[in-house]
């Protein structure tokens, strides 16, 4: 039991140093995590509405209302992304982050759980070489650009189960950082290298609202989450200077979320989820604009009956679009996704190994002046009942002792 509290410990840590990487970072976040598990991620990234399964996506904390013993999900997520300018410059980027880690607790018609998720990320760095001419003398200069942005939500939440509308509230404490480094490095070690950063972090309460209902074919969940001003401190950092600057203000959004499953056939589902973020109403960054998500997904569940081996496996597939919460030369900048997964049952009873692979695209080289495409494998866990005793079938016990009779 020790080695596990210690495994959830190390991922909580690895959640607060690993992020997510574009070439639009500089101009604001462009990797927005929508809280879907890792199955959901395999399914056009839905299932806010799916109560068919034990879903553990944190986008809705009614869904924790699927869960009926304790239950425990994490999941990892890596890949590359392959980036484009205008000048057809490309190079290509490595990224590795643990999107999500949550608990839940069932306590009769309750849930309580425990969670934490990466929100939203921007990490780049970049570096050019040119030559500057100092006193009638050319030198080797290497400018160095470097942004790295984080947003983390942790909290808890707590769901009620009943035969009318399952109810979820999520109690979150989000908090992050934005950091903009500049340096320039002469090749000339006789000349000083000049280098700036700013350092801005930024924290608050928030809450989320959840509903789902459940149907024998159909059923839908329902989202809102307030907007808040993340507060915080601004730091400004040079070879010789430590300088406090201001307050500074992040301001994350309302969000609206509506999603529906139906039961289409006996192993077969389809769902679509919609994702609202009034982004438009924030002042993070220059050209802000609402951003639009949807999803769909169909989902073969498997038929553990079948004498063929494929037929039993678990199998996903969807698409998904959305716009990225920022504009680029009067031009929303898209996002067009597919997604692919697969479950594997593990040995304790209800408890898989979800993996799922997105091969995404966004921007346009000719509007934007840059584009990126990639791939991004998650692998997740689910299930694992800790605090359910296996049978000890090596402990004593009474042995029945036949009725003789003559």
């Amino acid at each position: 039991m020790k080695i596990k509290i210690y495994l959830m410990i190390l991922i909580v840590m690895f959640c607060a140093i690993l992020n997510a990487q574009s070439v639009f970072s500089f101009y604001g976040p462009a990797v927005i995590s929508y809280q879907r598990d890792a199955y959901g991620d395999g399914m056009g990234g839905t299932g806010i509405g799916n109560t068919f399964r034990p879903n553990t996506s944190l986008s809705n904390p009614a869904l924790s209302t699927t869960i009926e013993v304790t239950h425990f999900a994490t999941a990892l997520s890596m890949g590359y992304i392959h980036y484009k300018d205008s000048e057809k410059h490309s190079f290509r980027d490595d990224q590795l982050y643990l999107p999500y880690f949550n608990i839940v607790f069932p306590i009769k018609h309750h849930r309580v759980g425990i969670n934490i998720h990466n929100v939203s990320s921007a990490r780049l760095d970049t570096e050019s070489k040119s030559s500057v001419t100092i006193n009638e003398e050319a030198y080797d200069i290497t400018e160095i650009q470097r942004v790295d942005f984080t947003l983390f939500k942790a909290g808890i939440l707590y769901a009620h189960k009943n035969d009318f509308v399952n109810i979820g509230l999520g109690f979150n404490y989000l908090f992050g950082h934005n950091t903009r480094y500049s340096r320039q490095r002469f090749e000339d070690p006789a000349i000083l290298s000049n280098s700036f950063e700013i350092d801005h972090a930024f924290k608050n309460p928030t809450i989320d609202f959840g509903l789902t209902k459940g149907f024998e074919r159909f059923s839908t969940g329902l989202v809102f989450s307030l907007p808040v001003d993340l507060k915080g401190e601004s730091y400004y950092r040079t070879n010789t200077l430590d300088q406090y600057m201001d307050d500074e203000v992040y301001q994350y959004p309302a969000r609206m979320s509506l999603g529906v499953t139906v039961k289409a056939h006996e192993y077969v589902f389809v769902s679509s989820d919609i994702d609202i973020e009034l982004w438009g109403n924030t002042a993070n960054f220059d050209n802000s604009v609402d951003t639009f998500r949807m999803g769909l997904g169909v989902s073969w569940e498997g038929d553990r009956n079948s004498r063929n081996f494929v037929a039993k496996i678990p199998l996903r597939a969807g698409i998904s679009y959305r716009n990225l919460p920022f504009e680029l030369n009067d031009s929303k900048i898209n996002e067009m996704a597919y997604h692919i997964g697969l479950s594997f049952p593990l040995k304790q009873y209800d408890s898989y190994l979800e993996c799922a692979v997105k091969f995404f695209n966004r921007g346009d080289v000719s509007q934007h002046g840059y584009s990126e495409d990639g791939i991004l494998f998650t692998i997740g866990t689910s299930g694992f009942d800790f605090f359910r005793r296996p049978t000890d079938r090596k402990a004593p016990r009474d042995i029945p002792v036949p009725d003789r009779r003559f």
